[in-house]
């Protein structure tokens, strides 16, 4: 049953895909369409996949939803502020901006989650990338590939400590693969994006009682967005469930300081406090507030559709079962690093959570990684990292991510299925490789 129910998954993908071609079908209908088509064809009742979808919306929205929906306030009032145009125009001389995005991704991925990560730096790459398709991937790939291999992200945290990893000894390999797989993402989207900013028109008019300082406006853009990656980064750091940064309140503290509400309330506020922007009836509907919610409505309603996708395959219990049936491979020597990788990958191209991937394979690792001849110390650190590149291998349409990067960069969803999916299936294959010659190497 559980390959059947693969297989309508893939053809509910396969059905978005194609009534979204050219424009003909919105994305948001298509998908939800499809999510409904998936549970009646998987087998489950009417109430069964209703509610299950109806918590991954709720999720989904709760979570990342109002992530984006901080994003889009911050952007509104840097659109406002002349913080967009002037940024762009800055960034118009420069040589190259996916190398500045790639290390930004780098540093970035070890937040809770790659997709929060992501959103609030939406409006620091919309005034840097200008738009374009090649930014948007750039970013969004290394964030990717750093998540899934450096500690202290959650994914790697989780995949450790289950498979009693030296942590110091999974971070000194981590480290050298995450910086391949993402300059891996970033030489795939040069080639496969265009970088040519989209002309858009950020100008707003100003009235007498607005206050119109477009650098001070920048720094604030700048500052406000590093400040969201350091909490997104700290919530990280609370996972570590031992003292003296997890253990007790402590832990609760620091996983606060990265949860939706907290972005959005103290992101807005910094905003507004340091770049001093003052708009006349700017918290009413036609101010930056109604701006930024009209601007995020479509995108948080998607990313609930796909949570909601994404909850119920998980109910259906798919992805274990078929990644089960891979459990009687066992490939020899340093080749046995393709079965952690490979259970990851599969739960997470069927129900969508990287988190959850990581998790589930790394507790079906744990009795055979001694059997595999990966129970000493450096094979079990890279077997953990082989889990934290299979479950951020292959994004598409059930991971909030994935619909992030296709919004930022103007894509559609075969597009962007073409190019993110694609890169991300790509960097999965490279840290593989990467990480069997470190056991040839190293055994």
């Amino acid at each position: 049953m559980s390959l059947y129910q693969a297989a309508f998954f893939l053809l509910a993908l396969l059905f978005v895909l194609v009534v979204t071609a050219r424009g003909r079908v919105l994305p948001l209908l298509a998908l939800l369409v499809g999510a409904a088509g998936f549970g009646y064809a998987a087998g489950m009742s009417t109430s069964h996949f209703t509610k299950a979808f109806g918590l991954g919306f709720a999720q989904s929205v709760n979570g990342l939803g109002l992530t984006v929906l901080a994003a889009a306030f911050l952007a509104a009032i840097a659109d406002a502020a002349g913080a967009t145009a002037w940024l762009k125009e800055k960034a118009r001389g420069w040589r190259s901006r996916s190398l500045p995005l790639a290390v930004v991704g780098l540093v970035s991925g070890v937040a809770s989650t790659p997709a929060a990560a992501f959103a609030v730096l939406t409006p620091l790459l919309r005034a840097l990338g200008g738009g374009a398709p090649r930014p948007a991937l750039t970013l969004g790939l290394s964030l990717s590939g750093a998540h899934g291999l450096l500690i202290p992200a959650p994914v790697m945290l989780a995949n450790a400590t289950i498979l009693a990893a030296d942590w110091a000894l999974t971070l000194a390999y981590g480290v050298p693969v995450a910086v391949l797989t993402v300059l891996v993402g970033l030489g795939f989207a040069r080639a496969a994006a265009s970088g040519r900013p989209v002309e858009a028109d950020t100008s707003v008019v100003m009235d007498g009682d607005s206050l119109h300082a477009p650098k001070r406006a920048a720094l604030a853009l700048v500052l406000v967005s590093v400040g969201l990656i350091a909490l997104l980064i700290t919530q990280s750091l609370g996972d570590i469930a031992s003292e003296p940064l997890g253990g007790g309140s402590n832990r609760e503290f620091l996983l606060a300081l990265g949860r939706p509400p907290v972005l959005l309330l103290a992101g807005v506020a910094l905003m507004l406090l340091v770049s001093w922007h003052r708009e006349a009836g700017g918290l009413g509907e036609q101010g930056w507030v109604g701006r930024g919610l009209a601007g995020a409505a479509g995108l948080i309603l998607l990313i609930g559709i796909a949570g909601g996708l994404a909850k119920m395959a998980q109910e259906t219990g798919m992805a274990e079962m078929n990644a089960e049936r891979l459990l009687g491979c066992h490939p020899a020597g340093a080749l046995a690093l393709l079965l952690p990788f490979a259970l990851a990958a599969v739960m997470k191209t069927l129900q969508g959570s990287s988190l959850v991937a990581a998790i589930t394979a790394a507790g079906m690792m744990m009795e055979l990684a001694a059997p595999l001849g990966l129970g000493d110390p450096a094979g079990r650190a890279l077997a953990a990292l082989a889990i934290g590149a299979g479950a951020m291998t292959v994004s598409h349409l059930n991971d909030g991510l994935f619909w992030l990067v296709a919004s930022a960069g103007r894509l559609s969803p075969t597009a962007a299925v073409a190019r993110f999916s694609l890169g991300t299936a790509l960097q999965g294959a490279v840290a593989l490789a990467a990480l069997i010659l470190l056991r040839l190497l190293f055994s």
